[in-house]
């Protein structure tokens, strides 16, 4: 699934291309009703990727599958139209198609409400974060809390892992058992992950199973709670 770093690489792609413009709005397998309206704005907000009309905004959710491609009018598609969930034609020649998401809707105000402070914003609260995560049941693993879109948004296992063994935590302590001193540091490593779109870098743990360690040499393990987490048994005790 895209985490929060690729989400806002594809808002910042979209936003260049297609901001200031009045796009035809076609919906494909969707419930939308063509229509046409000028963009004003494209953000991310954690894993959701908002793109702003004028009167409206525009929610997608890739989850697994789904996909963003950009095109010139006329331009051959990479995937084939029925995948197509809802395609947005340009005055200006550019044509922004959306591709198996299984979320594509017109946001309602509530929809977001729920969300924690998006690791990718400038203005991310790490105050509210930790208390969120806090907010926990006390016996939940740390690797579990911080996917939580409720406590950060936009941290994916990607990020979860790789954050866990920078930071030396063992991902099956329950987050009633960190001080604050731990979680604060946690917070902040997810974000510098994200910040330097380290999903598509080098890995230390992430698919790394039976690999050794790139710190002491022990197999890198694996265990599946919510999602399956990599890391290391003798550098995350």
């Amino acid at each position: 699934m895209p985490e929060g770093d690729t989400i806002a690489r594809i808002a910042t792609t979209l936003r260049k291309a297609l901001k200031g413009a009045r796009v035809e709005i076609r919906g494909h397998s969707t419930q939308l009703r063509p229509s046409s309206d000028r963009v004003v704005e494209i953000e991310s907000r954690g894993k959701n990727l908002l793109i702003h009309f004028e009167k409206r905004t525009l929610r997608t959710h890739l989850m697994m599958h789904g996909a963003w491609h950009l095109y010139r009018e006329g331009e051959k598609w990479q995937r084939p139209a029925f995948q197509a969930r809802i395609a947005l034609h340009a005055d200006n020649g550019f044509v922004a198609v959306c591709f198996s998401a299984p979320v594509v809707e017109w946001l309602k105000p509530e929809t977001l409400a729920h969300l924690g402070p998006d690791a990718m914003s400038d203005s991310f609260d790490t105050a509210t974060a930790r208390r969120r995560l806090r907010s926990r049941p006390l016996e939940a693993y740390v690797s579990d809390a911080l996917l939580d879109q409720t406590a950060i948004a936009g941290v994916g296992n990607i990020i979860k892992c790789e954050a866990l063994f920078n930071c030396r935590v063992d991902p099956f302590r329950g987050i009633g058992s960190l001080d604050d001193k731990t979680i604060d540091a946690l917070v902040a490593e997810c974000r510098r992950l994200l910040r330097r779109h380290a999903t598509r870098g080098r890995k230390n743990v992430y698919r790394r199973s039976g690999e050794p360690c790139r710190v002491c040499g022990a197999p890198i393990a694996t265990r599946r709670t919510s999602r399956l987490t990599y890391y290391c048994p003798t550098c995350q005790k």
